[in-house]
Order: structure tokens, then C-alpha cells, then sequence
């Protein structure tokens, strides 16, 4: 039996397939990358690729530090995983680092690292050419506990692979052949920007080269308090002390600059960062000479979106019609870059870069096509939307009538926002991966207040519109959970939510600066999404208090995602409207969403008021709030679906009073 397991597992490396391919690979990276992966890289390389590649090249020979910015959903991620790859097998690197935004970004891509070695009939050309990595690695057959046994006849003797095949962390094989393998004996390991990053673990053996995908969350990059200076300190401490306190470490960052003052437009910026002699690259090398037919492109697919047209027809043909004239004087990088499929008509959707670049500016707006799409974002004293504008707002539609809910597995909530005139609601059902659908919203008029009104009887008047809108709300579609404003007329929301009971509650809005939103879970206190819930023992009540700049900032976020992917499913994260046929439809509610704006302003971020008719943005953000408080979020791909729990408990030994009564962290209430 012993003899048995130790024949299976021997490891016979084979001879390479083709040596002449694998020596013309190993010596240029280009081809490497279109030879052993041409299921990703089946397009000629642009210039910013060959930038990309260059980059990583040069520092694994040389060291030093570099900074590359090109267009989002370009091929950064891919060219990290694969130029990792090609680092193993012919450059002097032993132990390059993948450092993502987040850990679960970082290990994604780990992953895909893992998946080349593993994927011999997905990459049979790799698998051919590299036995002396891929074939232990096949040997495992999915079991890396396996590994620690695998052996192989080396000058007559059997010699241990020491093949290590980890979920955090990979050593190749230390196999010596006739052919040479520098890939001997290499690691790789990664992390994610948002924890810790320590090299102390390493033992003799420290990283050489750390590849830095994309940094910044867009959360971080558009913080108004600034938070992605501390991605800058990890770059510039953490990860440039993994070598060890007498080495330096190579580091390259490929990543996509979303505005003025985030941390990559500094990196790539040479007179900010010099030492990492950035570069930029846009969609557009220059634009078209006729702007004024783009723009007029831009009307039509933005009026044909309102008509529901959602594959833009009219403005598709007004394009086809004038292609030449409109392609005047512009240039691409990437030409291949449009999507080339087909609508249900068999009409193509893209029918070159040109287009698809337009497509953007019309669907996302110019201030975020020209950081995010041109790396070429507005300057820090100009406004930043973050790419929201009232068109695109009033655009977003669902496909389904007014009151219409999703057919399943909904979540309701309202949130309104109370005035001593009216009061402004807006109520959102919520589906799979918090897609939200804005089925109703409108205004409550407070009856009997009016200048000089007195402070009692204002209270008693929106007390009773407060009645009044519960008993509309409540009906077709009642809420999961409803926040109601409680800043100006504390004393009326309180007797009403008292009165009302689940799931009415009051809120009030503050920001960061002022009130902490995370912590300890304590007996009269409970944290959620930058919400804390506090039990008031004054008014015998739970406030809810919300961090306001963030979930403002969430609406805006959520209005610019595009309803519809390419297959007409909901993006995940999505807000729209009901449909309507009429293009003015949602007019006013799109002007109250942008309202007020984040901008940028010497170096700081600040939201600025635009209009004093802001309320039907308060009222989003308060039912994005309370949506938050559901647990209702956004699942990343490819990731496991974390366990649902409807009620979240408070952490602790000792009985809290949320915990107390019946029904989990909101307390339950009857009517008087």
C-alpha cells in the first residue's frame, strides 16, 4: 500500500512541447502574453498595454517604481495576472506581490493567477510548454494537501517537489531540468489595500515586485473627508517595506484615475509623484473635429433612452449616416474597444470605438468619461458631479410601470422628509443583489400652516399629513422599514412613530465628523451602514441617526450606475424610475436628485447646495438608509453570498435593550 501512494505521487516531467516557441515567449512578453493566453489577449496590444507591459518589465530587471493610468475596463487586471506569470519564468523576480483595493479583489486575481497553472486544456500551449510547473500542479487534481508528497527522480534519487499550492500564498515547484526553470522555487502572495500588510512572515525569502491594481474604491476616491490619503501611505509604507529594511522592492501601479484628487491622478501625475514617473492614456488620442454632431448624437440617444428605446436606434442611424464627417480628426487608442454583438433585430450595438466613446459621454456624462474613460479629469477647482446629471437621472427607468414590484424577494422602504408645508417621500422596492426600483414618490400637503402659522398648531398639522401618508403608504405596497425626518419638528415625528409603530422610526442626518457610525454594539446602541440606532430614554424611542454626505452620496452613485447590462438584466447597485412615456415625466424629481452636488475645490471635497429644493434627494438617501439597515446590499461577483440574517443581533453578554424586545434590534410597538 505505502509503495502504491508513493507511485502515485511520483511526477514525470515531461520534456517542453515546443522549446523554440517557449524561448521566443521568454524573451518577449508581448508574445508570452498572445502565445500561452491568446483566450484573453486575442486583440492586437494598444499603446497603453505595450505601456502596461513595458512597465512591468522594466522594473522586474531593474527595479525602481512606475505608475500607469489607463481606461477602465482595458485590460489592467488581466496584464497583472499574466505579467506575474511571465515574471516566474523569465525575469530575476522570485516573489512578486498582487496588491488589490480590497482582499476579495486581490484574491480574485490570486485566483486567476492559480487557474492559468491549473487549466492545461483551457491553456494547452502554457501547459505544454512548462511541464516542470504545470504538471505537479495538474497532479494535484484539485487536492493541494496532496502536494507536501509529490516527489521526482532527480539524479537517481527521489527529490521532494516541494510544490506549496495555498489559498493565501503559492510556491512553485523546485524541479531542476536540462532546459533551465528560473520559475524554481518562486512565490507569490497577495493582500488587499484595505488590511494589513506585513512582511515579517517571510523568512529568507522577501517580495521583489508588487503590482498594484487599481487602488482606490470609488467609496474612497470620492470620500468627502479624504480617505484615500491613507492608500497613499499604504503604497508608500506597508507595501514598500515587504522587501525588508535593507531592500528596496519594485512597485508598479496600474490603475484608472476618477477624479482630480484621488490618489492615482497624483501617482500618475510626474510633477506630484516624480518618482514614479507616471504616465496617462485615454480612449481618445484626439477628438473629432465636428463636436457639434456629437453632441447632437448625444440628444438623440439620450431622447430615444427616455422613449424607451433602449439600444438608442435613432441616434444609431444618425451616426451610420454621417460616420465619416463625425470620425473627422479623431484617433483611438484601442480600436478594438466597442462591443461588437447584436440587439434581438440583428442590428449591431457599437459599430466601432468612436461610437462606444460617446455611447459613454451620453450614458455616464462628460466629467466622468473624461477621469475615468481619458484619465484627463476636470481640474480640482471645477465642479465634480461624479458624472450625475438630471437627464441621466430622469433617464434611468426601469421598464415597469408606476407601483409596479419586482415579481419576488422584495424589500420595501420610504423615506420622507418632513417640511412645515409638505411632506417629500420617496419609496423603493428592492430585489436581488440591492437593485432598487423608485415605485412611487410625491408630495403630502400639510393642511392649515401657513407664515405665522404657531409653532403648535404646525406640529398638530403635520402630525395629521403624517397620519394621512401612512395610511396611503401603508396600502398597496407597505414598507419593510420607513424613515421619517426628524431635524426641524422632533416633537411631531416622535408622537407619530410612537403612534404609528413598526416599521415607522424616526432619523436625523449628520455626518461623520460629528457623530461616529461604527463601534461597539452596547445595551442602547446599535450600528449599521453609517447608521447608529440610539435608544432615547427621554422620548422612550430609537433614533436613527445617518451619516448624510454618505448616503447623498450613495444616491448619486447608485443613478449613475447604468440600469441594464448588455443582456438587459438589472445592474447590480442599480436606481431607477418607473417607466413612463412621457420624456418629462420625472423632470422635477431628477432637478431635486441633483439638487446638491459633490465638488472638488482646492484639493477638498465639499457638497455643495444648488438648489434649496433638495428634498426628494434627503428622502432617497433616508430610504437607501433604511435599506442599508435591512442588511440590502451589494454582492460582488464571483463571491460566495454571505448567510441572510433578517434581523441583526447586538454583540455582548449582557442583555441589551434593544435585545430585550421582541423582534430583534427594532423594538416592537403597539398603537395608542
Amino acid at each position: 500500500m505505502r509503495k502504491k501512494r508513493s507511485s502515485e505521487c511520483e511526477i514525470k516531467i515531461r520534456e517542453p512541447k515546443d522549446m523554440q516557441r517557449r524561448e521566443r515567449c521568454l524573451a518577449d512578453p508581448e508574445l508570452f502574453l498572445t502565445t500561452y493566453f491568446k483566450r484573453i489577449f486575442y486583440n492586437p496590444f494598444a499603446s497603453h498595454h505595450r505601456r502596461m507591459i513595458q512597465a512591468i518589465y522594466d522594473r522586474a530587471f531593474t527595479g525602481g517604481d512606475k505608475a500607469v493610468a489607463a481606461p477602465r475596463g482595458d485590460g489592467k487586471s488581466q496584464i497583472t495576472i499574466c505579467m506575474g506569470i511571465y515574471c516566474f519564468h523569465a525575469t530575476p523576480i522570485c516573489f512578486p506581490v498582487i496588491i488589490g483595493q480590497t482582499s476579495p479583489k486581490a484574491r480574485k486575481l490570486f485566483q486567476q493567477v492559480k487557474s492559468k497553472y491549473e487549466n492545461g486544456t483551457k491553456y494547452p500551449e502554457f501547459a505544454g510548454d512548462f511541464p516542470e510547473v504545470c504538471d505537479p500542479v495538474t497532479a494535484l487534481r484539485g487536492a493541494p494537501q496532496r502536494a507536501p508528497h509529490q516527489w521526482y527522480w532527480h539524479n537517481g534519487e527521489q527529490t521532494l517537489v516541494n510544490l506549496q499550492w495555498k489559498q493565501d500564498g503559492i510556491v512553485l515547484p523546485t524541479i531542476e531540468t536540462e532546459w533551465g526553470n528560473l520559475a524554481s522555487g518562486n512565490r507569490l502572495v497577495y493582500f488587499g489595500l484595505d488590511g494589513a500588510i506585513r512582511g515579517e512572515g517571510f523568512e529568507e525569502m522577501r517580495p521583489d515586485l508588487a503590482i498594484v491594481d487599481d487602488p482606490e474604491t470609488r467609496e474612497i476616491a470620492f470620500s468627502p473627508t479624504n480617505r484615500f490619503e491613507a492608500v497613499e501611505e499604504m503604497i508608500d509604507g506597508d507595501v514598500a517595506g515587504l522587501a525588508g529594511p535593507d531592500r528596496v522592492i519594485a512597485r508598479v501601479v496600474l490603475t484608472t484615475i476618477q477624479n482630480a484628487v484621488c490618489y492615482s491622478a497624483k501617482v500618475t501625475d510626474a510633477k506630484r509623484k516624480p518618482a514614479f514617473e507616471g504616465e496617462r492614456h485615454g480612449w481618445l488620442k484626439t477628438y473629432p473635429d465636428k463636436m457639434d454632431l456629437w453632441e447632437e448624437y448625444i440628444s438623440l440617444r439620450h431622447k430615444d433612452k427616455y422613449e424607451g428605446l433602449r439600444h438608442s436606434p435613432n441616434a444609431a442611424e444618425f451616426y451610420l449616416t454621417r460616420k465619416d464627417e463625425m470620425q473627422e480628426g479623431c484617433i483611438v487608442n484601442n480600436p478594438y474597444r466597442f462591443i461588437s454583438a447584436q440587439d434581438e433585430e440583428g442590428n449591431q450595438l457599437e459599430h466601432d470605438a468612436i461610437q462606444a466613446f460617446f455611447n459613454r459621454v451620453a450614458d455616464y456624462g462628460w466629467p466622468r468619461v473624461l477621469a475615468e474613460y481619458q484619465n484627463e479629469p476636470e481640474a480640482e477647482e471645477q465642479s465634480d458631479t461624479i458624472g450625475i446629471t438630471e437627464g441621466m437621472v430622469a433617464a434611468r427607468m426601469s421598464g415597469r410601470p408606476h407601483k409596479e414590484l419586482p415579481s419576488a424577494g422584495h424589500k420595501i422602504t420610504l423615506g420622507v422628509d418632513v417640511g412645515k408645508y409638505k411632506l417629500d417621500f420617496v419609496k423603493i422596492a428592492f430585489e436581488g443583489n440591492a437593485v432598487g426600483t423608485v415605485i412611487d414618490y410625491g408630495e403630502w400637503k400639510v393642511q392649515g400652516t401657513e407664515k405665522g402659522t404657531s409653532e403648535e398648531n404646525v406640529l398638530i398639522a403635520i402630525m395629521r399629513a403624517l397620519r394621512e401618508l401612512r395610511i396611503y403608504a401603508m396600502g398597496d405596497s407597505p414598507p419593510d422599514l420607513a424613515f421619517v425626518d426628524s431635524g426641524d419638528y422632533s416633537q411631531a415625528i416622535y408622537s407619530f412613530v410612537k403612534e404609528a409603530g413598526q416599521p415607522w422610526f424616526a432619523t436625523k442626518g449628520s455626518d461623520s465628523d460629528r457623530m461616529g457610525f461604527s463601534g461597539k454594539d452596547t445595551q442602547e446602541r446599535q450600528y449599521f451602514e453609517q447608521v447608529r440606532a440610539d435608544f432615547d430614554r427621554t422620548n422612550k424611542l430609537t433614533l436613527f441617526n445617518l451619516n448624510s454626505p454618505y448616503w447623498k452620496e450613495q444616491v448619486h452613485q447608485r443613478f449613475i450606475t447604468q440600469t441594464f447590462d448588455d443582456s438587459h438584466q438589472f445592474n447590480a447597485g442599480s436606481l431607477s424610475l418607473w417607466s413612463s412615456s412621457d420624456l418629462k415625466a420625472h423632470a422635477a424629481f431628477a432637478r431635486q436628485i441633483t439638487a446638491e452636488t459633490l465638488i472638488l475645490k482646492d484639493g477638498k471635497k465639499k457638497w455643495q447646495v444648488n438648489s434649496r429644493d433638495n428634498h426628494k434627494l434627503d428622502a432617497t438617501a433616508y430610504a437607501l438608509a433604511a435599506a442599508g439597515c435591512l442588511g440590502i446590499r451589494v454582492i460582488p461577483k464571483q463571491l460566495p453570498r454571505p448567510a441572510a440574517t433578517s434581523n441583526p443581533q447586538p454583540t455582548g453578554n449582557k442583555p441589551t435593550r434593544f435585545k430585550e424586545r421582541a423582534g430583534g434590534w427594532i423594538p416592537k410597538r403597539t398603537r395608542s
